[in-house]
């Protein structure tokens, strides 16, 4: 672990605590690898954001769903990194991760899905409270290759002590290298930085230094709702022309529902979309075969 930071949250908020990740980065003497805060700035008279990577923080939201199976709550994680280097594909400015925790109503982790905040990289990690009637067909214990990335397909939580959930994260492209199970007691072998928590709606409100506020997105123009400074330029040249979508891969706003913002799709195809849309998530479940 030489060179890397555990990035562990302590909130109030019993449930956001007990179900929040942590977060392992690699090669933190670059700025860049650290989970870092979106702040706002003035620079030749135009309003930006970055990510403060001296302040770590990590933003949340709860959201309750119901299906003809059951009802559920989802606990939304979202962390941000200030660049991806230009050598990679996803290069470029103000990126982020999504960990979502699903939950049955005895307030148990039954599914956990991974995403950047572009919609890209989507990887499903089943658990043990997760009836196998309810995988997506031919899922089975194991690993799954994300798009080059070597992930499991199953935790299995057990004993009587907490386990948390260890997200493991690549240096530079900041993509999910590996997710495992670690008691409490284990993380104290590594390394830890602290997440500060805020909700999902601080980010539309940062502020400026006269004391005004801005928001982390754009709020008027064709790039509304899309991350401020996220352009992705190789994703553009190389991925825009078939995907459909001039602003493929650039980060953006989650909503909270399907009237809310931008289309969060999640596959490429462009008569997807709405299918895909995570805002919508019994919708996003089913198009992606779990059957919750």
């Amino acid at each position: 672990w030489h060179n890397s930071l555990a990035y562990t949250v302590d909130d109030e908020n019993q449930l956001l605590n007990q179900f929040a990740p942590v977060y392992v980065a690699e090669g933190v003497d670059e700025d860049y690898n650290r989970i870092g805060k979106p702040v706002a700035l003035v620079e030749q008279n135009q309003v930006s954001v970055k990510i403060d990577s001296g302040q770590g923080a990590v933003y949340t939201s709860r959201r309750d769903f119901s299906t003809q199976l059951g009802n559920y709550t989802n606990i939304f994680y979202r962390i941000h990194f200030s660049k991806v280097p230009l050598r990679y594909l996803g290069a470029g400015k103000n990126v982020g991760l999504l960990v979502v925790v699903t939950l049955d109503e005895k307030k148990r982790p039954l599914l956990y899905t991974l995403l950047h905040t572009c919609g890209c990289y989507l990887a499903f990690i089943p658990t043990s409270y997760l009836p196998e009637e309810m995988w997506k067909k031919g899922w089975t214990r194991g690993r799954q290759s994300v798009y080059g990335e070597n992930l499991p397909t199953y935790l299995e939580f057990s004993g009587a002590q907490e386990q948390n959930i260890i997200i493991h994260l690549r240096p530079e492209t900041h993509r999910v290298k590996n997710v495992w199970l670690m008691v409490e007691s284990e993380l104290e072998t590594l390394p830890q930085a602290h997440l500060q928590v805020y909700p999902f709606e601080d980010l539309e409100h940062l502020h400026l230094p006269d004391g005004s506020l801005t928001s982390f997105y754009e709020t008027t123009g064709a790039r509304r709702d899309y991350v401020k400074g996220s352009q992705k330029i190789w994703e553009r040249l190389l991925i825009s022309w078939w995907a459909l979508d001039w602003r493929v891969g650039e980060d953006k706003k989650l909503g909270k529902h399907p009237e809310d913002g931008l289309v969060f799709y999640t596959s490429l195809k462009p008569w997807a979309r709405e299918e895909s849309d995570l805002r919508d998530f019994p919708n996003f479940l089913k198009y992606w075969g779990w059957r919750l």
